[in-house]
């Protein structure tokens, strides 16, 4: 089991390297006409961060996860969602939110399937940004499989 200081060690340590060279990359471009990117460069976007949190509320275990999602683009080419963050699939999870431009209440992941009735009711929690702008999200779900069929991978931690 990992302890939180070591997470958040491991957790910056993967997003530093993308961060700086973003940056790096960003200052190189800064004379370049945002409108057409040349052949074979590279753009580098943070797109949203999270604090996530999980309530089992029938016994009170407590889940929580830091998220970061970042895209980048090689030249003309689509834009690939990444994930970092203490979770299950962190970038599925990004991808999932990108799809709803960070709205938690849109996501809708898996509409098809069906919920199980029984009552375990879990409290969610999302704290962060979103290409700028700040989220605040708490929703309480029925069960862990209606929270699923939501939400889908974003609190999976």
């Amino acid at each position: 089991m990992t302890t939180k200081g070591s997470m958040m060690r491991r957790l910056a340590a993967a997003a530093c390297p993308v961060l700086l060279s973003g940056a790096v990359l960003a200052s190189g471009a800064a004379g370049a006409r945002a409108s057409v990117p040349a052949p074979g460069s590279v753009s580098f976007h943070v797109l949203g961060g999270f604090h996530l949190k999980r309530v089992e509320t029938k016994d009170g275990k407590t889940s929580t996860a830091l998220l970061l999602c970042s895209s980048n683009t090689f030249g003309n080419g689509a834009a690939t969602i990444h994930g970092v963050g203490n979770m299950k699939d962190p970038t599925a999870a990004c991808e999932q939110l990108n799809a709803v431009n960070g709205d938690l209440t849109k996501l809708n992941v898996h509409p098809a399937w069906m919920a199980p009735a029984l009552v375990a009711q879990v409290h969610v929690e999302a704290h962060g940004t979103w290409k700028g702008v700040k989220i605040e999200y708490a929703h309480d779900f029925h069960n862990g499989g209606a929270l699923a069929k939501q939400t889908g991978d974003v609190f999976a931690l």
